[in-house]
């Protein structure tokens, strides 16, 4: 009886303890600080776009610096067409070296969208949101093999250039410091006079990722890393593109000069 009473108190001694140590197992997957494949501060939500794996976000956020990324255009002359959005799908790219053209309207534009759209004679104001991209493809067919690190902001660069002009040479500007899923301040692009759309390059893209990484790790303001790095050409990324013509509604929001 003794024997009996002994094996029975081991065994759920045991049990107990198995229990605990899933229970700790559990929680300690679940407590991520990615905050696009989940845990805590998660801002990925499901705003995918199309079949390529995007995580979009809570793009309607009104806590974002320059207002919110899906406001309504603004009819200074009349217009009736609501501004432009490469957004379903939108840019989606890989990280690249410096001068680096990662996406062209002029060779990587899916076909759901009219390059004519991108003709006008005298207004072209363009914003960017940068995104987190998990997994799929980018706008060029390439594999995006990834999760998305957890960088909280980009600089991003942008041309627009006539078609005449090579890749990456025209009117060239950084949107810097734009917080990822809300909108940058509004940039007023020169317009070339063209019989033909014009065109809009991305390139020397940039995140906070390396340093925040660098950080994490006990080192601060790492030259070459802080504040920002290239996205590494492994990573991918999301981009929505937004611009106004001189046939539709203008842009809201602060402007960058």
């Amino acid at each position: 009886m003794k024997n009996t009473t002994s094996i029975l108190g081991i065994l759920v001694v045991f049990l107990f303890t198995v229990s605990c140590e899933r229970s700790t197992t559990v929680n300690s997957i679940n407590d991520s600080s990615n905050p696009v494949t989940g845990g805590t501060g998660g801002t990925g939500g499901t705003g995918g776009t199309g079949s390529t794996g995007g995580t979009g976000g809570t793009s309607g956020s009104s806590s974002c610096a320059n207002g919110s990324p899906n406001a309504l255009g603004i009819s200074d002359s009349g217009q009736s067409i609501e501004y432009y959005k490469i957004n379903n799908p939108p840019v989606i790219a890989h990280g690249a070296n410096g001068g680096t053209v990662v996406w062209s309207s002029d060779t990587d534009l899916p076909s759901v969208y009219n390059q004519n759209i991108f003709f006008s004679d005298s207004r072209f104001n363009l914003r960017v949101i940068p995104k987190y991209q998990n997994k799929g493809v980018d706008s060029r067919g390439r594999t995006c093999a990834y999760v998305p690190q957890p960088f909280t902001k980009m600089n991003i660069g942008v041309v627009v250039r006539p078609a005449s002009n090579p890749p990456g040479v025209g009117d060239y500007y950084q949107f810097r410091d734009v917080d990822v899923n809300c909108p940058s301040q509004v940039r007023q692009f020169q317009v070339p006079t063209s019989p033909d759309p014009l065109v809009v390059d991305v390139m020397n893209v940039e995140w906070d990722w390396s340093c925040l990484s660098y950080q994490q790790q006990g080192y601060e303001n790492v030259p070459g890393y802080c504040p920002y790095d290239n996205v590494w050409l492994t990573e991918c990324y999301q981009l929505e593109v937004q611009f106004s013509t001189d046939t539709t509604k203008d842009l809201p929001g602060p402007r960058a000069y």
